[in-house]
């Protein structure tokens, strides 16, 4: 999971880099680096599967960041519009997997009143992911000066599922502990 988060935060220095000289081979970078995050995510998924039965959130993201990917990789070919829309859309997916995540992390915390720092890492993915959407799909700041700060959602995603495995990590050895 480390690896997707670090090109999760090579997506977001790629999309600054691009930024003001968007280009095919940009989106082909893009989609390349989506689709091994994607794929180091399945790798991680189904590695994790004799310790953590329930990996079904893993594999989901794992396959969508592999499918957009190759979206993004096909639809860079076209107009720049397109290729943003399939950007903002797995931004809308990522979102949606996170929301439904983050609710049963919420439930898995026991207890009332009881916030684990997973759910609250979860929370903090969904909003960056819909801030990310948001931005590319209506882009209300203008499509020119939407797309100059784009790359800052995926660096922030990239850290929260860095903080994550962390998280995680911490929470396998507290529990063979």
């Amino acid at each position: 999971m480390i690896g997707r988060g670090v090109l999760y935060v090579l997506i977001g220095a790629t999309m600054f880099f691009f930024a003001s000289s968007y280009s095919a081979q940009s989106g082909h970078i893009l989609g390349v680096l989506a689709v091994l995050a994607g794929g180091c995510q399945l790798v991680f998924s189904f590695s994790n599967q004799r310790d953590e039965k329930n990996n079904l959130w893993g594999i989901l993201h794992g396959i969508t960041d592999v499918a957009f990917g190759v979206a993004i990789f096909v639809f860079s070919e076209g107009t720049i519009k397109g290729f943003v829309d399939v950007l903002g859309f797995w931004a809308m997916m990522y979102a949606f997997l996170q929301a439904v995540q983050a609710m049963y992390s919420f439930l898995a915390a026991r207890g009332a009143g009881t916030v684990s720092g997973t759910s609250l890492v979860h929370f903090l993915n969904v909003l960056t992911a819909g801030a990310l959407a948001f931005t590319l799909l209506l882009r209300p700041a203008g499509f020119d000066n939407s797309l100059g700060f784009i790359g800052v959602f995926p660096i922030v995603l990239g850290a929260l599922i860095i903080v994550l495995t962390q998280q995680m990590r911490a929470q396998v050895a507290q529990r063979y502990h």
